[in-house]
C-alpha cells in the first residue's frame, strides 16, 4: 500500500508566507499610490512634463543604486532590518511632504521634493529586495515557481488599490488625505516587518552545488570588476536585462496615463489602475501553465505583443471605452511577463546569492523606468505645449509601442537562442 505522505505537497500559505505577503502588499500600496497618482499632484501643482519625468528620474536612479547595494545588505545584514530601514525611509519623507504641500511651490519645494523623493527610492529598494527576498526564502523549493507567482498577486492587490486610491483623492482636491493615508500603510506594516524573525529560527542553508565554485582571484582586476563580481548575480542578468527594457516602456503608463487622461476629460483615469491590476492578477494565476506548455520565450512573447497592442490602444485613445481596453491588455501583459521573468531571475540562485539575483533583477527595473521616465517626459514636451499636451502623449505611447520590437528582438537572443538550443 502506498504511503501517502509521499504524495502530499508541501505547504504553501504557511504563516510566514502571509504575513511577507501582507507587509509586501501594505507597503505596496503605499509606493503604488507614489508611482502611479504622485505625478498627478506634480501636473496640479504646475510642473511641466519635462519636471516630472526628471522628478520620477531621480528617484529611480537613486532606487536603482539602491537596489544594487540592497542585494549584498540583505545578503549580509538580514532582511527583516533592511526591510525595517526601507519602510522608515519611504514614510519618513511622507511627513515632509504634509509640510511642503502647504508651501509656495517655488525653488525650494521642487529641491524638497526631488530630496524626499530621492529618499523614498532608498526606502523602496530596501523593502522590495528585502520582501523579495523573503518570499522564496520561505517557500518549499518544490513550489517554489507556484508561490512567486501567488506572492507577485500581493503586489498587483496593492496595484489595484494604490493609485486608484490616489488619483480619486487628488482629483477630490484632498492631498493632505492622500499624504495621511499613504503614511498609515507605512504604520500599518512596521509591526508585521517586526514580527519577520524566521532567520534566527532556520539554520543556514548550504550553498547549491552549482553555487560552489572556485574561489576566484580577484588580485588582477578592476574596481568595477571587483564591484560587479560583488553585487551583481551574473546568472539573472538575462531576465534582468529583459525587464530593462520591458520597463523602459512601461514607466510611460505610470507616469504619464493620469495627466494624459485627465487632460482628455475622462474622469475614471483611477480605475485604470485597478483594472490593469485584476487583469494581471488573472494572468499571472496562468502564466505557470502557459509557461509549461508554450516554454519561457514564447510565453514571453504573447506578452509583449499583448503589451504593444496595449500602447497602440493608448496612444490612439478616444474614450473610457478605449482606456479600459489599454488597462486590460496591459494587465494580461504583464502578468504573463513578470512571473516568467522573476523566476528565470532567482531560480538558481542559493539562499546565500538570492538577495544579490533579486536585486540585480529589480536594478534593472529601475535603470529602464528611470532612463524611460526621462526620455518619454522630454517627448511628451516635444510634441506637445502647455495646456496642449494630448498629442505630446500620443506619441509617447506610440514610442513605447514600437520599442517593443527592440525588446522582442533582445527576449530571442538571450532567452529564446538559449532554449531552442537545449
Amino acid at each position: 500500500m502506498p504511503d501517502n505522505q509521499t504524495n502530499k505537497q508541501p505547504r504553501l500559505w504557511t504563516n510566514i508566507f502571509i504575513r511577507v505577503g501582507i507587509v509586501t502588499a501594505l507597503a505596496g500600496v503605499c509606493r503604488q499610490m507614489y508611482m502611479s497618482a504622485f505625478p498627478q499632484y506634480l501636473a496640479d501643482q504646475g510642473f511641466s512634463a519635462t519636471q516630472m519625468g526628471l522628478i520620477a528620474s531621480g528617484y529611480t536612479i537613486v532606487a536603482m543604486i539602491t537596489r544594487i547595494l540592497s542585494g549584498n545588505l540583505v545578503d549580509k545584514k538580514g532582511r527583516r532590518s533592511m526591510l525595517i530601514l526601507g519602510l522608515f525611509l519611504f514614510g519618513l519623507p511622507i511627513v515632509g511632504f504634509l509640510f511642503a504641500n502647504h508651501m509656495p511651490m517655488g525653488a525650494m519645494a521642487m529641491g524638497l521634493i526631488i530630496l524626499f523623493r530621492m529618499s523614498q527610492g532608498i526606502g523602496s529598494s530596501l523593502t522590495s529586495i528585502s520582501t523579495g527576498t523573503m518570499a522564496p526564502d520561505v517557500l518549499h523549493p518544490a513550489r517554489m515557481k507556484e508561490g512567486i507567482g501567488y506572492y507577485g498577486l500581493f503586489n498587483n492587490l496593492a496595484t489595484a488599490v494604490g493609485p486608484a486610491m490616489g488619483i480619486g483623492m487628488l482629483l477630490a482636491g484632498e492631498s493632505d488625505k492622500y499624504f495621511i493615508f499613504s503614511l498609515s500603510m507605512i504604520v500599518l506594516a512596521l509591526p508585521v516587518a517586526f514580527s519577520l524573525n524566521y532567520e534566527k529560527k532556520q539554520p543556514k542553508a548550504e550553498p547549491a552545488p552549482e553555487e560552489k565554485a572556485p574561489a576566484v582571484d580577484t588580485s588582477n582586476m578592476t574596481l568595477l570588476q571587483k564591484l560587479s563580481a560583488t553585487l551583481i548575480y551574473k546568472k539573472a542578468l538575462p531576465a534582468a536585462a529583459i525587464f530593462a527594457l520591458v520597463s523602459f516602456s512601461t514607466t510611460s503608463v505610470s507616469n504619464f496615463v493620469s495627466p494624459y487622461a485627465t487632460e482628455m476629460g475622462i474622469s475614471v483615469v483611477g480605475r485604470f489602475f485597478t483594472v490593469q491590476a485584476f487583469a494581471m492578477i488573472l494572468a499571472r494565476m496562468s502564466s505557470g501553465k502557459i509557461a509549461n506548455k508554450l516554454g519561457n520565450f514564447r510565453t514571453l512573447q504573447l506578452g509583449i505583443g499583448i503589451d504593444m497592442l496595449a500602447f497602440v490602444t493608448l496612444a490612439l485613445m478616444k474614450n473610457d471605452t478605449m482606456l479600459y481596453a489599454a488597462a486590460i491588455l496591459r494587465g494580461l501583459g504583464g502578468g504573463i511577463n513578470m512571473p516568467i521573468l522573476n523566476v528565470l531571475a532567482v531560480q538558481t540562485a542559493s539562499r546565500e546569492n538570492r538577495g544579490k539575483a533579486t536585486s540585480t533583477y529589480y536594478a534593472a527595473f529601475d535603470v529602464g523606468s528611470g532612463i524611460g521616465a526621462a526620455v518619454w517626459g522630454v517627448v511628451a514636451d516635444m510634441f506637445g505645449r502647455p495646456g496642449a499636451m494630448v498629442p505630446g502623449y500620443r506619441m509617447v505611447y506610440a514610442g513605447a509601442a514600437v520599442f517593443y520590437l527592440i525588446t522582442m528582438g533582445a527576449a530571442y537572443l538571450l532567452i529564446g537562442r538559449k532554449e531552442k538550443e537545449a
